[in-house]
C-alpha cells in the first residue's frame, strides 16, 4: 500500500470515528432531554401523582439489570414503551406489561392482556395488592416493592367533653384544694364562762357539716 492510500484511509477511519462519537453524543442527549420533560411533567402533577417509593430489581439482566430502581407514582403503567410510567427494558417485558395504583393497603397491581406476573414464590397471579417490602415476578426480572409514602393511620378517637365544652382540647381532671383533702371539719364555737359547769351538750356547741356525719 503507497504512503498517500494509507494517509487517505487512516483520515477516513478518523472521521468515522469521530461521527460515530458525534452520534453517540446526539442520541444521549435526545434520551436526557425526553427524561427531564417526562420528570418535569411528573414534577408538575404533584401531589397527584408524586414520586410513593421504588421499585428496586433484584433478579435481572439485559438492560434491567440487580440494583436498579424505578420510582413509583401513585398510579400508572409498567412496561417497556416510552410512555410507560415505570420503563422496565427488558426482552420478557411487553410493552404494556401491568397497571398499578397505590391504595390504603399498598400497591395494587394488575396485568394488561395477560401477561406474565409471579408473586415472591412463582405461583402465577393476574392480580394482587403489595404492601411495603414485598417481592414479584414481572417476565423474568425480580422486584422488590418499597413505598416511601405509608398509608396514613386511622385518627384517634375524640375523647368525651363535658357539656356546654367544644374547644377540641381533652377534659382535664379537676384539681383538689388542700382543704377537700381531708373532708368538712367541725367548727368550734365560743363556750360561755357560766355554762362550764354543767355538762356540754356536743350537739348544741359544735356546727357539724351534713357529709361529715355521712
Amino acid at each position: 500500500m503507497s504512503q498517500n492510500l494509507y494517509e487517505i484511509v487512516a483520515l477516513g477511519a478518523r472521521y468515522v470515528f469521530a461521527g460515530l462519537m458525534v452520534l453517540i453524543v446526539l442520541r444521549a442527549w435526545r434520551i436526557t432531554l425526553v427524561d427531564s420533560r417526562r420528570a418535569a411533567t411528573l414534577r408538575h402533577l404533584s401531589p397527584s401523582t408524586g414520586i410513593s417509593g421504588e421499585l428496586v430489581v433484584l433478579e435481572g439482566d439485559e438492560k434491567a439489570r440487580r440494583g436498579m430502581k424505578y420510582p413509583v407514582i401513585k398510579e400508572g403503567m409498567i412496561g417497556t414503551s416510552r410512555r410507560a410510567d415505570i420503563r422496565v427494558r427488558h426482552s420478557s417485558i411487553r410493552r404494556r406489561h401491568a397497571y398499578f395504583q397505590l391504595t390504603e393497603d399498598g400497591l395494587y397491581i394488575r396485568t394488561h392482556a395477560g401477561a406474565p406476573m409471579r408473586d415472591e414464590n412463582g405461583r402465577p397471579i393476574r392480580a394482587a395488592t403489595l404492601p411495603d417490602g414485598s417481592e414479584f415476578i414481572l417476565g423474568r426480572v425480580r422486584l422488590l416493592l418499597v413505598l416511601t409514602e405509608a398509608p396514613e393511620p386511622p385518627a384517634p378517637r375524640r375523647h368525651d367533653r363535658p357539656e356546654g365544652r367544644d374547644d377540641g382540647e381533652p377534659p382535664q381532671v379537676g384539681r383538689a384544694e388542700p382543704d377537700d383533702l381531708f373532708g368538712a371539719q367541725p367548727v368550734l364555737r365560743h363556750v360561755p364562762e357560766k355554762r362550764l359547769g354543767r355538762p356540754i351538750d356536743v350537739d348544741e356547741y359544735f356546727d357539724v357539716d351534713e357529709d361529715y356525719n355521712e
